[in-house]
């Protein structure tokens, strides 16, 4: 039971779910919806934090997602998607690392 609980937390699920609450937060324009995204966001961040070619980048994603709810709040869209970019440019790198780990 410990072991599905902690695949939620720091796994796949939570980073899609992070992803999907980001992108959901900026169309729907409800600030709420990214700090949750945000929160969400903490513990797989300091999980991947220990990937030698990422630094410390991860660290820095829940507060690109706090900064998107405040853009969003201040009516700056195009700020908030921007502020995306770490989110999605991490999740595609960690992707690809788990994808070609197995070849």
């Amino acid at each position: 039971m410990q072991t599905i609980l902690v695949q939620i937390l720091f796994g796949w699920p939570a980073i899609i779910l992070t992803n999907l609450l980001a992108v959901a937060g900026i169309l729907l324009k409800r600030p709420w919806i990214l700090v949750s995204g945000g929160i969400l966001s903490v513990p797989f961040s300091l999980f991947i934090n220990g990937y030698p070619f990422l630094f410390h980048i991860p660290l820095l994603l829940p507060l690109t997602l706090f900064g998107s709810a405040w853009a969003v709040h201040a009516k700056k869209y195009l700020l908030a998607w921007l502020l995306l970019i770490p989110l999605a440019g991490i999740t595609s790198i960690l992707a690809v690392a788990v994808l070609t780990q197995f070849r």
